[in-house]
């Protein structure tokens, strides 16, 4: 029998991985994603699924003991939400509560030097530790012996591309409108802004519109100084991605407008009343209106930090290929990677309407 071990809260956080910090961080007040990520898959394999409350109830204690104060619930949610994003959980109701099932575990080749294991299986022989405070995801070197460890515990390998699936613009049309193609989709949005558009008045509108000139600060429609948010009428004709004044003065609609003098139009957009998907639609035609007129959109890449920066509203499918290769930084669309070079390979082969500056 085992003898009985007494740790005190900072020693117990530091076993447990909730406090799996580098040295450089200097936010501790909230536990490790790492540890409570394996937290996580412990109680979904122990049971297949979990529901949040089942989570907390299972997880608090171990944090409460670790020393961490603050909301709890909130702190799972958030990694859990991540793990749910890259494929590790599946999101689903368990008699009308939200929970969490187990997804196949299998492993991702990101590069010649790095891999992530999705899936809740627990590696007994390789303990894949965390390099970054913000890390999550269990990472490793595919080297042959590990591998072969993972087929042996039936964890296969799944392609980058079967991971990923298709263009999340894909899920915003119907299957009758005919669209193959993001140029497409954009092209039936023109269609329906020259057709039900209304007049848009440029001397007297409110609206804002997004300007031709990626890869500058891209500023909020609230605060538009300094950034692409600019009025119409400092813009010549063409069509933009705007926005217009909505309920309040924090409430904006995302617009398509075609400006054109006296023939200027507007059109709010809208993907079956759901702002996340209309969000994702607008930042799907900004990437599109970059392409057509060829000033592409620009992710910056930082091969000396190893970070890589959006610097437009990225849509999710964009945002997905960073949370698998890298960790989201303090700063806006930004993400610490262990390989820039290969995320932005997977980047610029996965969304080539892109312009990476590097």
């Amino acid at each position: 029998m085992d003898p009985i071990k007494m740790f005190v809260p900072a020693a117990f956080a530091s076993e447990l991985g909730l406090a799996d910090h580098l040295e450089s961080d200097k936010d501790r007040a909230n536990p490790s994603p790492w540890g409570i990520a394996r937290l996580i898959r412990r109680e979904v394999r122990r049971h297949g699924l979990a529901t949040r409350r089942e989570l907390r109830k299972a997880i608090e204690p171990f944090l409460v003991a670790a020393g961490f104060e603050g909301d709890v619930n909130k702190a799972i949610q958030l990694v859990a939400g991540r793990m749910v994003d890259v494929g590790e959980l599946a999101d689903l109701k368990v008699e009308n509560q939200r929970g969490y099932s187990a997804m196949p575990s299998r492993w991702i080749k990101l590069s010649d030097t790095d891999a992530v294991l999705l899936g809740t299986t627990a590696t007994e022989t390789h303990r894949f530790s965390s390099f970054h405070p913000n890390q999550f995801l269990r990472r490793f070197r595919p080297s042959d012996s590990i591998v072969t460890d993972l087929t042996q515990i039936g964890v296969n390998e799944q392609s980058f591309e079967d991971w990923l699936g298709e263009p999340s613009w894909k899920s915003l049309v119907e299957p009758t409108d005919g669209i193959e193609s993001l140029a497409d989709l954009l092209e039936w949005q023109i269609a329906k802004l020259d057709q039900e558009g209304l007049p848009l008045f440029l001397d007297e509108t409110k609206v804002f519109a997004i300007d031709h000139s990626p890869g500058g600060f891209f500023g909020k429609v609230r605060v538009p100084e300094g950034g692409r948010w600019t009025s119409p009428t400092q813009l010549g004709e063409g069509i933009y991605i705007g926005a217009g004044p909505g309920q309040n003065q924090q409430h904006w609609i995302p617009i398509l407008l075609r400006i054109d003098g006296s023939q200027s139009k507007s059109v709010s957009l809208n993907c079956r009343n759901d702002a996340t998907a209309t969000y994702e639609l607008r930042n799907w035609l900004l990437i599109a209106l970059g392409h057509q007129s060829g000033k592409n959109e620009v992710v910056i890449a930082d091969h000396e930090s190893e970070k890589i920066r959006f610097t437009f509203p990225a849509p999710s499918h964009a945002i997905r290929i960073l949370k698998l290769a890298g960790e989201p930084s303090a700063n806006w669309q930004e993400y610490d990677v262990s390989e820039s070079r290969s995320a932005v390979k997977l980047l610029s082969h996965s969304m080539c309407e892109l312009h990476i500056q590097q």
